[in-house]
């Protein structure tokens, strides 16, 4: 009995285990489909970063590639129009005529400008560079100030004149430290991006690698930072832009509201830049395309937009684009803009836009537009001009338009005139008669002095290298 006993209980404990058994197996099977629907979500989860990541990691690279395309053509074409200012100071202390100083003396002052431009766009320290802007821009002052002396019919005196021989000496040496800089920068594939990273100390690799511009290391002419040049430079008038401060949500409204209109563009806020033009500087993406603008702090206008024109053959006609570049511009806050120049290259149209009122082109107020005519959109916009000269003015022509035309000679057709008012070198401005002139040996445009009927400006119009250009 003992033994049956035993096989009875041994009967018993083996049902229960097979039970326990189906029960853990049940349970197995129970949870093996919420095992496996938490492993597919994890997939998707993880698919979804993965995609997010790469979509950020895209974007973000497209806007270091724009970022690095306006740093490297800032930088090149400030160390070109370096190059040229050494080439003209040089030249000026050999030149014995009024007119040939006058005339090296405009080139000195854009030489400056285009210099400054190019550093307010690079990422280098603010102590660095201030001396440099500071210099270039009191250069550019000192020839505005020998240019009015000149015009008047005065003289410059010896010591004026060997300003000329310390501002050779500055530029030089800013000079060498540039070819420093640029010394292997081709073939080390150097990057304007990772090079403008700044360290704990405030500098970066550009920085260090542009020297120290400071007016402690280089003996900037003191007669040109404390002389009578000194505050009508640091006085200088933004003229265009409407009175009273914008914030940066502001800049960044008017750029989504205005600007990119009816385009979902993504607006990343880059830096201010700080100048005679103040402004916030962004990076735009907008269905994969990217463009890097500014708006001026003052008054909220844009001043710059720079973008990339897409391959392929002209859809748009030059005309089409013009209209398209004149009502972009009056839409943003730049009124009663025409087209008065117009270029094309490749699939790319080149617009000047001036405002016109009662019939009058305003010249001194000038904006340019680069057009896509593949895509049919604006890609570059820039209001220097019309920022620093735009005021209401009320020109007179007191000369008719009979007597201003017989001064053209013979000879000639007459395709256009137009009354115009026009900056001369000097920096003054005329009311003046545009007239637009066929000769046999070319097309020329006239300009004349609408009050004193004098020749005030004569260009004739070339093609170099297929580029027509005024000279």
């Amino acid at each position: 009995m003992k033994k049956d006993k035993i096989t009875s209980e041994n009967f018993d404990r083996s049902t229960v285990n097979e039970d326990k058994n189906t029960k853990k197996k049940s349970n197995a099977q129970k949870a093996l489909p919420w095992l496996i629907v938490a492993i597919v979500s994890l997939i998707v989860i993880l698919t979804c970063v993965l995609i997010a990541y790469y979509q950020v990691y895209n974007s973000s690279k497209q806007n270091a590639n724009t970022l690095e395309g306006v740093y490297t053509s800032s930088y090149y074409s400030m160390v070109d129009n370096v190059n040229n200012l050494a080439v003209d100071v040089a030249k000026y202390s050999n030149l014995t005529t009024r007119q040939a100083k006058l005339s090296t003396m405009q080139d000195i002052i854009q030489d400056c400008n285009y210099i400054v431009s190019g550093l307010s766009v690079l990422p280098i320290d603010e102590e660095n560079v201030t001396s440099a802007t500071k210099f270039f821009n009191q250069v550019s002052g000192l020839c505005e100030a020998y240019i009015t002396t000149l015009n008047k019919g005065e003289t410059l005196t010896q010591e004026q004149e060997l300003v000329f021989d310390k501002i050779g000496i500055v530029t030089g040496k800013i000079k060498a430290n540039l070819n420093t800089q640029n010394a292997g920068m081709y073939d080390s594939n150097f990057n304007f991006v990772d090079a403008g990273i700044f360290d704990n100390t405030g500098m970066n690799e550009l920085s260090s690698g542009l020297g120290d511009l400071t007016s402690e290391n280089i003996d900037y002419p003191a007669m040109i930072f404390d002389g009578p040049f000194s505050t009508a430079l640091e006085t200088k008038e933004v003229k265009g832009l409407p009175k009273g401060e914008i914030d940066e949500q502001t800049a960044r409204d008017y750029l989504i509201n205005k600007v990119f209109s009816g385009r979902d563009a993504n607006v990343e806020y880059n830096k201010e830049t700080n100048g005679d033009i103040a402004t916030f500087d962004y990076e735009v993406d907008i269905d994969g395309k990217s463009y890097f603008a500014q708006v001026s702090k003052r008054g909220g206008l844009l001043i710059t937009l720079s973008g990339y024109a897409s391959s392929g053959d002209a859809i748009m006609s030059g005309e089409y684009a013009g209209e398209i570049a004149s009502t972009f511009a009056n839409n943003i806050g730049f009124e009663n803009m025409e087209m008065v120049w117009l270029e094309i290259h490749d699939n790319v149209a080149y617009i000047n836009l001036a405002p016109v009122v009662n019939d009058v082109i305003y010249y001194p107020d000038l904006v340019k537009v680069k057009v896509d005519l593949t895509a049919q959109e604006i890609i570059g916009f820039e209001a220097l001009n019309y920022a620093f000269n735009h005021v209401d003015r009320t020109p007179e022509f007191n000369v008719d338009v009979d007597s201003a035309e017989s001064l053209l000679g013979f000879d000639y057709e007459v395709l256009k005139t137009s009354q115009t008012v026009i900056r001369l070198d000097g920096g003054s401005e005329i009311s003046a008669y545009e007239f637009f002139v066929e000769r046999i040996d070319g097309v020329y445009f006239y300009y004349i002095n609408a009050n004193t009927n004098e020749i005030a400006k004569t260009m004739k119009s070339v093609t170099i290298n297929g580029v027509q250009k005024l000279i």
